[in-house]
């Protein structure tokens, strides 16, 4: 299922030669930057949630006679989301420091990736609407974090129209091909400018991403396509 190494279709190390340890060093850092806004919201999701409902508690516990049933069921939500609060936290620490040779199926990954940013693009304007289901194929996570949510920021970075953007995907023996399709919204001609003290993503540091993932990129005026190499079923 896997392309051999030395394949010229998906060589990374073919690919990683066309670009500097430099240039890809700061393409990491560029995206992390960037992402960095919508992983904060994510992990404190959860927390949120947990002083509403000690406030509820404690005035609760006020009462005469408090409901012990009913203040038991409030603990035991205060654990789930205390718990889940603590796992979206060592999960945001792989996006920083990420684990070498994690793999996530194709839609999953694509899922994680679009779910993260579909609320920060539909502010600036753009509407993500992703068509990818689930695929019984997998990829490298790090594909999907990096270089798909730098395709993302980087595609609407340089519109200056509100648009559709559609994920779409098919996979063959060894390649997911995975499609972004931009659709200009003539209606409208809003777009919220891109200003929050760090630099836009420039199309090279994309092409750095995906050099030092292993992976194709293709662009054309209204379509990005980037081709995945397909990693083998886990045993």
């Amino acid at each position: 299922m896997r392309p051999a190494k030395n394949s010229p279709s998906l060589n990374s190390s073919a690919l990683a030669s066309a670009v500097s340890a430099q240039q890809i060093e700061a393409a990491r850092y560029a995206i992390i930057r960037r992402l960095a806004p919508a992983l904060r919201h994510h992990m404190v999701r959860y927390l949120q949630p947990i002083s509403l409902i000690y406030g509820v508690m404690d005035h609760k516990l006020a009462s005469p006679g408090p409901d012990l049933h009913t203040l038991r069921t409030h603990a035991d939500k205060m654990n789930a989301l205390a718990k889940a609060a603590l796992a979206q936290c060592i999960d945001i620490g792989t996006w920083l420091a990420p684990t070498p040779g994690v793999v996530m199926g194709v839609g999953e990954g694509v899922m994680e990736c679009a779910s993260l940013l579909a609320t920060t693009l539909h502010f600036r304007g753009f509407q993500l609407v992703n068509e990818v289901g689930d695929m019984p194929v997998r990829g490298a996570q790090s594909v999907f974090r990096m270089v798909l949510s730098a395709v993302l920021l980087q595609v609407t970075d340089a519109l200056t129209q509100p648009a559709t953007l559609t994920l779409s995907a098919t996979a063959d023996a060894a390649v997911v091909t995975l499609q972004l399709q931009i659709s200009p919204n003539p209606d409208d001609d809003h777009v919220e400018r891109y200003d929050d003290g760090y630099r836009k993503l420039l199309w090279s540091d994309v092409q750095a991403l995906a050099a030092a993932e292993g992976v194709r990129l293709s662009r054309q005026e209204k379509r990005v396509t980037i081709s995945i190499p397909i990693e083998p079923a886990a045993i």
